[in-house]
């Protein structure tokens, strides 16, 4: 069992990931790593951490989270509980116990599915049974009906009132609200033996009284006496395994009272206690001492001595708590303070207050050197945010003037930022790689070995980027080594991608593949977007590097997806869609190649990142090539020349110059051609060089001879040609399974008829019609169910206990009417074998409407393509199954229908075919007959079609139905419709 009682501090996110592992993993935890920077970075962490339960565990695990209530003002904090939950073991249980509701959906999910328990105010109090029980084995004549009245069955005051502490009387004279709590503890702090009483309110400072900080706070005498009576006081708290814990309510009483008693003793002894913590590595729960207990001044001095290092750990909740309980006066009088928040501020996409904050600092005359540095580099997190690019690559120069960087850790910190801003803004290499250089040099004299390897694989990066193959292997290998064994971080994903592309960079694509489909699996695990989305885009250019263009178009459409909905990111949008216009042009698809190009270039340069822009005009050579425009094929391939030259983007240059060559070449300017092609030789000094290469020698095998034979005689490139066999390569998917699943058609509009392998399934093999309606449940979520989601929409009603068992039984059935591999499992869900062929008829009913609205409006296209949709539809869907989730399906299937029906309708009408359009609304009043509009648009079309009588007709018969079963009138308009029709004014 894992027990955790959650304090104020738990609220910081970094703080609560801590307490969370040592709950689960005792003496085997692991803190946090430094660069544990972000949500996602601890979710990753919090991942580790299960993985190693999972390992470890002997038996189901019990996670109880006391103090719930404390998440409450911290959405992160409340995030990463959820999200803990989600990762716990099979098996594991999970109780939440707090004054307040959960905000945790993840705790309901549970909750309703009997895998967790919640226990609110009213659960945790006494029942009027449990009462008279605690009365009568205490022995007491009490009435337990006036008890429990004058408690509200509060725990701790039943068994004051019981136990005598406080009496019966003087509990009912002060019940209710914050009067009643404060008589309680009154009475309980009287019962305290003097002697202890000014021991016990120094001891309440610290979160847990151990003996270390106990010896500290109040002397080795006064707790050797206090220790034995403290065990026994269970009123106040509850004894640990090395300490003891106050009850939180007690606490904050005795801290209230200490302070109002000896407020000059009491900033003491925190001052004592937060030093106490920090010495001991718990520099998040000093600060949470500190500002809770409101002693700025102690604050203030934690954040001073460990802000820095906590700024490079990320640990931005913990930081802006403190930074907000700073007062004006505190932050006036210390500069090194208000650098520190500038960086703070800017963290919190608070840019105009950072750069007031860091002017502040660098217009005072008495401020540090490293009071500037950080205001500096607030300023340029700021100037970032507000992107102001010459500012922020100008402020760099500013901070090497106005700071003394002789100081190793100060000096790693400001290479590390200035080479990513460099990377991100200009591409500038050589310089990016002289600051790392440098910064791995300054991180290692001044002992910080993550810091380190985030500038490893940084540099890694650059030259992957850049072009050199091997150094990026070797050193992001040794990276990727590096955070394994940190765990628990999110930056492994991001070095796998890097290394991915670094076998790119060799061609080595079989490698980069498998590389990539690791580091897109890791953003996934730790729910990493930004890393799994880039993973995704580099998995396309693997594929299509492998000519695989159909699995490069689907990795570029959900790299897109995710820029457009999830990230906010300009480099890696413009680079997916100049790979999904090189995946359409390897389909033949020249139109939409030349669209999405285009489309990339332009957002490409309103970033302006020189590297960036040269890739997508490279594409555009290649499609102006396709195109036979030659001469602007060449054109592009030159202006990509000029921008990957002086970032010196040795990789794409390369493939740079062979395109320039083709373009000129197939424009009949040999000589030119062989000009690029003589450069581009005197750039190949090793053979992994080539690699990239091979992709184009794929798509124009003749040039390559040519080139071969006339213009590129090096041996490089013969044996380069001499392992190609210009064989088109297959779509991994088109390979045939040597034992193909039986394929399984469902039909549920209309009538429920199901084969498998072209045989019927009866109603006698399906044996249950819950498993029946299981198995379209499992079509409707092709993602996938977890066995609780299921249970919910097949069985609302039944216990959890009952829904596991039905949910089982009726899968067992369910494969049984089908075959054994129809469900699998995958990551604790079940679904649909992906591996398998399902035709089902709203599959092709909504992929049909879909296909109808992607064609131009008003054309008979258009028209046909709904019709050949709405033929799917026979009927309403599954009307046996009476669940919540096909009532809901039934009515959006419906819902789309008759908007299907009626815009044909309008198509047809407007073609002046109104017999047609008549047809169409007659449709949709057999599925809704109180459908106005459509019953007034019938009466004008049947009227229009020289049906005048037969308008009127069906206008008096469908105002008497209304009359007859609503029992009210048609509004006027119908009134005024069947007067111009009938005085043939319409």
């Amino acid at each position: 069992m894992a027990w955790l009682t959650l304090d104020a501090s738990c609220s910081a996110p970094e703080t609560l990931a801590r307490h969370l592992a040592a709950a689960l993993l005792g003496e085997d935890a692991t803190w946090a790593p430094a660069s544990a920077t972000k949500i996602d970075d601890l979710k990753s962490y919090l991942g580790s951490v299960c993985n190693a339960l999972a390992g470890s565990a002997e038996a189901p695990v019990l996670l109880v989270i006391e103090n719930a209530h404390e998440l409450r003002e911290s959405d992160d904090a409340a995030e990463l509980v959820a999200w803990l939950i989600e990762l716990l073991p099979p098996g594991a249980e999970v109780v939440l116990s707090g004054r307040e509701p959960s905000r945790l959906l993840e705790v309901d999910r549970r909750v309703a599915a009997g895998e967790a328990l919640l226990l609110d105010a009213t659960d945790l109090a006494f029942t009027a049974d449990e009462a008279a029980a605690l009365v009568a084995a205490a022995g007491s004549d009490l009435s337990p009906e006036r008890v429990l009245k004058a408690t509200n069955g509060w725990p701790i005051a039943v068994m004051a009132v019981i136990s005598g502490t406080i009496s019966l009387a003087g509990a009912e004279r002060a019940h209710g609200g914050d009067a009643w709590e404060r008589y309680l503890f009154q009475e309980v702090w009287k019962a305290i033996p003097e002697p202890f009483q000014h021991t016990l309110l120094a001891l309440s400072v610290a979160p847990v009284i151990e003996r270390e900080i106990a010896t500290r706070l109040v002397g080795e005498g006064p707790w050797r006496q206090v220790a034995p009576w403290l065990v026994s006081a269970t009123l106040l708290g509850e004894a640990l395994e090395q300490g003891f814990r106050l009850n939180p309510q007690v606490k904050r009483f005795l801290l209230a009272e200490f302070e109002v008693r000896a407020p000059e003793r009491f900033a003491d002894v925190v001052a004592q206690a937060a030093t106490f913590l920090e010495q001991r590595g718990e520099t998040a729960d000093a600060i949470e001492l500190a500002r809770q207990a409101g002693c700025t001044v102690v604050l203030a001095g934690i954040l001073e001595r460990s802000g820095r290092e906590l700024i490079l750990q990320g640990a931005f909740g913990v930081l802006w708590r403190a930074y907000q309980a700073l007062t004006p006066e505190l932050l006036a009088a210390r500069p090194l303070l208000r650098g520190m928040g500038s960086r703070i501020l800017a963290h919190h996409s608070r840019a105009n207050e950072a750069l007031e904050a860091a002017e502040s600092v660098l217009e005072d005359p008495t401020a540090s050197a490293a009071a500037r540095q950080h205001a500096l580099l607030g300023k340029a997190r700021a100037y970032r945010l507000l992107a102001r690019v010459p500012e922020l690559l100008s402020i760099f120069d500013t901070v090497r003037t106005a700071v003394d960087c002789d100081d190793p850790a100060i000096a790693a910190e400001l290479a590390w930022q200035e080479a990513q801003v460099v990377l991100a803004t200009t591409s500038e290499f050589e310089r990016a790689e002289r600051l790392l250089l440098a910064g791995i040099e300054n991180s290692r004299q001044s002992s910080a070995p993550v810091l380190e390897l985030l500038m490893r694989s940084t540099l890694g990066q650059l030259y992957a980027t850049r072009g050199d193959g091997p150094d990026a292997i070797n050193e992001l290998t040794r990276a990727a080594q590096g955070w394994r064994a940190l765990r628990g971080t999110g930056n492994l994903g991001w070095v796998l991608n890097n290394l991915g592309m670094a076998y790119l960079a060799v061609g080595d694509f079989e490698s980069a593949v498998a590389v990539l489909e690791e580091a897109r699996n890791e953003g996934r695990a730790c729910e990493n977007v930004r890393n799994e989305a880039y993973a995704t885009a580099s998995l396309g250019d693997a594929h299509l590097a492998l000519g695989h263009f159909e699995e490069a178009r689907t990795s570029y459409e959900e790299a897109i997806r995710v820029c457009a909905t999830d990230v906010l990111d300009e480099s890696l949008a413009a680079l997916s869609i100049a790979g999904l216009a090189a995946a359409h042009l390897g389909q033949g698809d020249l139109k939409e190649a030349d669209f999405f190009s285009r489309r990339a270039t332009l957002v490409a340069e309103a970033f302006g990142n020189p590297l960036e822009v040269g890739y997508c005009r490279l594409q555009q050579a290649t499609v102006d090539d396709a195109a036979q425009d030659h001469a602007a094929a060449a054109a592009s391939a030159r202006d990509a020349i000029d921008l990957f030259r002086p970032i010196d983007a040795r990789a794409p240059l390369r493939m740079a110059l062979y395109r320039l060559a083709m373009c000129l070449f197939r424009g009949g300017r040999r000589a030119e051609a062989q000009e690029a092609l003589h450069e581009l030789n005197q750039m190949v000094t090793e053979p992994w060089m080539a690699g990239p290469l091979v992709p184009l020698i794929r798509e124009q095998p003749m040039f390559a001879q040519w080139a071969a034979s006339r213009a590129l005689p090096a041996r490089w490139f013969r044996d380069l040609l001499e392992r190609q066999s210009f064989a088109p390569l297959e779509e991994p998917e088109a390979e045939e399974k040597p034992a193909r699943l039986p394929r399984v058609v469902a039909r549920s509009l209309g009538q429920l008829h199901i084969t498998v392998g072209g045989r019927e399934v009866t109603d006698e093999a399906w044996a249950s019609s819950r498993a029946k309606e299981m198995f379209f449940l499992f079509l409707a979520n092709r993602g996938g169910l977890r066995k609780e989601e299921a249970a919910v929409a097949l069985y609302p009603d039944v216990s959890p206990e009952g829904c596991n068992s039905a949910f089982h039984s009726n899968l067992y059935r369910l494969r049984r009417a089908l075959y054994q591999d129809s469900i699998i499992k995958r990551d604790g869900a079940y679904l649909l074998n992906p591996e398998a062929e399902f035709e089902w008829d709203v599959d092709l009913f909504l992929g049909g409407l879909e296909s109808a609205r992607r064609l131009d409006p008003g054309t008979p296209e258009r028209a046909r393509a709904t019709e050949e949709a709405l033929a799917h539809y026979a009927g309403p869907f599954a009307d046996a199954f009476f669940s919540e989730w096909a009532s809901g399906l039934r009515t959006q299937l419906l819902d789309r229908r008759q908007q299907a029906l009626s815009s044909l309708a309008g198509y047809h009408a407007s073609r002046k075919d109104f017999d047609a359009a008549a047809e169409c609304l007659e449709r949709v009043l057999e599925a809704d007959q109180y459908n106005e509009q459509a019953a007034f648009d019938l009466a004008t079309y049947r009227m229009r079609s020289g049906g005048a009588a037969a308008a009127l007709s069906f206008l008096d018969a469908y105002r008497g139905r209304i009359r007859e079963e609503l029992g009210e009138d048609l509004p006027q308009r119908f009134n005024e419709l069947r007067r111009r029709i009938a005085a043939g004014a319409l």
